[in-house]
């Protein structure tokens, strides 16, 4: 038997109630567990906004272009398919951290209802910035909560009472992501990498690979596996020894796209283009990500 859980849809036209729906997924099955809601998100968008038209694909393709900085270098086959893609974007409202006990709340839009004329979604914008994020939300939104500590994925219930500023998870939301603003800010991560490095060890008949490297490469095995949450969670280690591994930030970026995860997605890619501004692949997926 599935196990269920709920969430709430918040539709664009305020004549229209927000509503509290179900979802079901397979028992003791992760890849179930974390699809459930954005495959429900993307039939339900796919159906209100319809088939892309031409001028919808090549307004995508454009803007992913204007994300990267000139066109030598750029990876054709890369750049086709970002623009097939059809994602939820998620914008994480309230992230999984240990401070609240990595249960978090996210909403769910349509990444193309900027390019399909959707109207603004007046009650889901209000509730992101009461989260303490200025966020113009377009189209339909959903929002949901969950459980993932790097290791474990769950989907717990959301429901429609819990649509309210005064909402204890909304007043947290709200410190978290004012912690974010100042941690993230140029000023802190330029500090952060002007912090002398540990030295180096002296030459050694055998070479070791530095734990870094070797936490990203076991990422990278993770992220080729489809094992996406290890995957996250194997580079975020290597960046806590080593801030500075760009390739890092940008497999973890990739992993977080398929995991929907757009605003870290696209947070990690603006840390590779600090570290390595004519980076095509963190242009290409930062694109995708917006």
């Amino acid at each position: 038997m599935p196990n269920t859980f709920s969430f709430v849809y918040i539709p664009a036209a305020v004549s229209e109630p927000i509503e509290q729906w179900k979802e079901s997924f397979k028992p003791d099955h992760e890849e179930s567990e974390i699809k459930a809601l954005t495959d429900r998100c993307k039939r339900h968008f796919s159906k209100v906004r319809g088939p892309r038209t031409p001028e919808q694909k090549a307004a995508r393709r454009a803007a992913l272009m204007q994300n990267v900085p000139g066109t030598a270098g750029v990876d054709e086959a890369m750049l086709d398919t970002a623009t097939a893609m059809s994602m939820v974007e998620h914008t994480s409202l309230l992230s999984n951290s240990k401070d609240n006990d990595f249960i978090g709340i996210n909403l769910y839009t349509d990444d193309e209802a900027s390019f399909s004329g959707a109207s603004i979604n007046q009650r889901a914008s209000e509730i992101a910035s009461c989260c303490g994020i200025q966020l113009q939300v377009n189209g339909d939104a959903f929002i949901g909560r969950t459980f993932d500590n790097g290791d474990d994925f769950k989907r717990l219930d959301f429901t429609v009472s819990e649509v309210s500023s005064s909402a204890a998870w909304v007043q947290e939301a709200r410190k978290q992501n004012e912690r974010k603003r100042q941690r993230d800010s140029p000023a802190a991560l330029q500090a952060r990498l002007a912090q002398p490095q540990a030295a180096k060890p002296a030459a050694v008949t055998i070479k070791e690979v530095p734990p870094a490297e070797a936490l990203k490469e076991q990422g990278n095995t993770a992220l080729k596996q489809g094992k996406l949450a290890e995957a996250v969670r194997l580079y975020s280690e290597a960046l806590e020894i080593d801030s500075t591994l760009a390739a890092a930030y940008n497999n973890r970026a990739l992993s977080h796209l398929k995991l929907n995860n757009l605003a870290d997605a696209e947070a990690d890619c603006g840390y590779v283009l600090r570290l390595e501004p004519h980076n095509v692949k963190a242009f290409l997926r930062r694109g995708s990500a917006r």
